[in-house]
This record gives C-alpha cells, sequence and structure tokens, in this order.
C-alpha cells in the first residue's frame, strides 16, 4: 500500500510536468529590452519555437560550411525562419540578437522586403569565418544558447515582437572542432 501511495503521489506530480516530444519542458529566464526578464520554454535538446496566433518561428541557428583542417575557409552564417499562419503581405522582419547579460540588442538582420514563400520566410546573414575572433562562441567551452528578438511587421498590422532561444550545444561544438582540426583529404 505505501508504494501504491508513492506511484500515485509520483504520477500527479509527473502529470503537472508539461513535456515536448517526452521531454520535461523547463522555463528558462532571459534578460531583454534593457534588463526585463521573461520565462521561454526550453527542453534538454533545445528551445521549443516561438508561436502566436499569426506566426511561428521555425529556424533561428547558425549553419556551417566547414572545410577541413582550414577554419579561415570556413564559414558559419545565420539562418531564420517563421511561418505565417494567415498570409499576410509583410512590410519588414528585423532580427537581433539579445545580450544575455543586460539585454541590449545587436541588429544581425533586417529585410525591408520581406516575401513569403509557401507562407514561410526565410533570412540569412552573410557568412563569417569560422575562425576564433569572428566566431569566438564556437571555441567556447560547454553549451551555447542565444536570444533572437523577431520584430515582423505586416500591412495594416502593428509589429508583431516574439523571442527565439536557440541552443547550440557542447557535442555540436565539439564535431565541428574536430572537422575544422582535421587535415583536407
Amino acid at each position: 500500500m505505501k508504494y501504491l501511495l508513492f506511484a500515485a503521489l509520483g504520477a500527479a506530480l509527473l502529470a503537472g510536468c508539461a513535456t515536448h516530444q517526452g521531454q520535461i519542458v523547463q522555463q528558462a529566464q532571459f534578460k531583454v529590452d534593457g534588463g526585463k526578464t521573461i520565462s521561454l520554454p526550453m527542453v534538454r535538446g533545445g528551445a521549443l519555437p516561438a508561436e502566436n496566433d499569426d506566426y511561428k518561428i521555425e529556424v533561428a541557428g547558425y549553419i556551417a560550411s566547414l572545410k577541413p583542417g582550414d577554419a579561415g575557409q570556413s564559414e558559419i552564417r545565420q539562418s531564420f525562419s517563421f511561418f505565417a499562419k494567415k498570409s499576410p503581405t509583410l512590410e519588414s522582419v528585423r532580427i537581433e540578437q539579445v545580450d544575455p547579460a543586460d539585454g541590449r540588442l545587436q541588429l544581425v538582420l533586417q529585410d525591408d522586403a520581406p516575401v513569403l514563400k509557401s507562407q514561410s520566410w526565410i533570412g540569412k546573414t552573410n557568412p563569417v569565418a569560422a575562425t576564433r575572433d569572428a566566431s569566438p562562441w564556437l571555441y567556447s567551452s560547454g553549451n551555447s544558447t542565444f536570444l533572437f528578438k523577431f520584430t515582423i511587421k505586416a500591412k495594416d498590422s502593428p509589429a508583431v515582437v516574439m523571442y527565439q532561444p536557440s541552443f547550440f550545444n557542447k557535442a555540436t561544438k565539439d564535431a565541428y572542432m574536430r572537422a575544422l582540426r582535421a587535415p583536407a583529404s
């Protein structure tokens, strides 16, 4: 009977935990807009997509084109995408990276002539070298978490602001580092 009580209590506690694809969802704290703190859902494997009635963020992260053994010839660029649920006419899309220390914003991408293709918008930054100077986060130990502020302006509508975390785990960074150190074949 004692074990049945513990099992029932454990099941009740777990039932209160949100899950996503079998992973427990936890709220991560981020500083935004000069220091205001917000909570966003994350799982062990990364961030959940930000979503509202109009848009769903599909991608906020990095794409690498690696030349084995040559970080200077290897490139990293940021890539972003969202799905528009209602087919609006977009006027602008602005992506800013939020500084984790104080919430200050750094412009990453500004698209003043955005186009939806199959109801999705896609934007990419210019590539930067995968060197320690140009991409120091790649060389840092541990996981790297970024926060991006999407400001989406559709015709005849107020701007919509959405925050999307992006998670780059240590294992992926280690794999990139091995590729960058490997001699070209």
